[in-house]
């Protein structure tokens, strides 16, 4: 296959997994650029909590969640024939001492080549136990297995009393079936402005965020920070 054709190929499959891509006329942009509704946002952040709580619930070592200094939850998306794209969106969020922040929404991005076909969505959980290096990959110093550390997480059935969780990040998700091996390898995480906007009703920052200096009226983070607040005891 031709180099153009590779390349049409990559943006059909783009544009079918990123929901933040529209139709417009010709005299229009083809990109739309606003901040969603706080509702939106709310509802995105809802569906992502009850997720995280099933992973939690029967994946994740209760030591683990101990141990953690930063979470990421994200719905990734995995599509193509050849060429693959992973791509999705979710939050980050990090802890303040016993505390956790509320969440920066982020976007997760990768791209590959490679003989795989069919399409995938799931939540992916990543749980990091160093915070500077969940902010370095956010900060775009890093990528998922690339100088980070990453490894598959055990399951709360597979773990006893001595085990030693000496990875920076362990990766889990609610997948099953052909890609419940959906590889993040050199996955990077973006801070995503507009649905932070929305959420803060303000432009923010990530740091601002994690330090607890911007608020939000949004019902779902305070259930998602009580549901970490819970689970890390």
């Amino acid at each position: 296959m031709c180099m153009s054709k590779y390349i049409t190929l990559l943006f059909s499959v783009w544009c079918f997994l990123s929901p933040s891509v529209y139709a417009k006329s010709d005299t229009e942009n083809l990109f739309v650029n606003e901040a969603p509704s706080l509702e939106e946002v709310n509802e995105q952040i809802s569906t992502l909590t009850t997720a995280l709580e099933t992973v939690i619930k029967d994946k994740i070592p209760a030591a683990l969640m101990k141990q953690a200094k930063a979470v990421v939850v994200a719905n990734a998306k995995k599509g193509g024939f050849v060429i693959a794209i992973q791509a999705g969106k979710g939050f980050m969020m990090v802890r303040n001492d016993k505390h956790w922040s509320n969440p920066a929404l982020i976007t997760v991005s990768a791209a590959s080549v490679g003989f795989q076909a069919g399409v995938e969505a799931k939540t992916v959980v990543l749980v990091f136990t160093q915070r500077e290096a969940a902010e370095k990959v956010l900060q775009g110093n890093l990528k998922l297995g690339a100088g980070l550390n990453l490894a598959v997480g055990p399951l709360a059935t597979d773990v006893g009393t001595n085990t030693v969780f000496d990875k920076e990040v362990y990766t889990y998700s609610d997948g099953m079936g052909l890609f419940a091996g959906l590889s993040l390898e050199g996955s990077s995480l973006t801070f995503d402005p507009l649905p932070n906007e929305g959420l803060y009703g303000k432009k923010v920052t990530a740091a601002e965020i994690f330090s607890g200096k911007v608020k939000t009226n949004a019902v779902a983070t305070k259930n998602l920070t009580k549901l970490l607040q819970e689970k890390s005891l």
